[in-house]
């Protein structure tokens, strides 16, 4: 049973793993402003869709709103904020395409993946190496 449990950890740490509350990218995503906070999750996903090597981390997604939520700057706090994350997401994408030489769909995406993970920004905090 306890070669199980250590089998289950090392897995759990491993490649593929979420990112943990005090990962330094975490807590720059969780620090964000409502609309940017918003349209970086945007962001990350059409990121992670474009690039097999990626995937999106919707478990930590759904841990940062409850704990947003809990200090008021979460899915419902967002609501009376369309307007502004609808416009923030179009300077996010804009600013990603620019920075990276892309496209956000129908383009391979890893190389611009890659890149955001080891600059360590807040949208790699949502991209998990599969």
């Amino acid at each position: 049973m306890f070669g199980a449990a250590l089998s289950l950890a090392a897995c759990a740490t491993g490649s593929g793993a979420a990112r943990s509350f005090e990962d330094a990218a975490v807590q720059k995503l969780y620090n964000l402003p409502t609309p940017l906070y918003y349209a970086t999750l945007k962001v990350a996903n059409d990121v992670a869709r474009n690039c097999g090597r990626y995937r999106y981390d919707a478990i930590l997604d759904a841990e940062l709103n409850e704990k947003r939520n809990e200090v008021g700057r979460g899915s419902l706090s967002a609501i009376p904020m369309r307007v502004a994350i609808e416009t923030e997401t179009g300077v996010s994408e804009r600013s990603f395409v620019a920075k990276h030489g892309v496209e956000l769909t129908g383009a391979d995406l890893c190389a611009a993946a890659d890149a955001e993970t080891l600059e360590g920004t807040a949208l790699s905090a949502l991209l998990v190496p599969v």
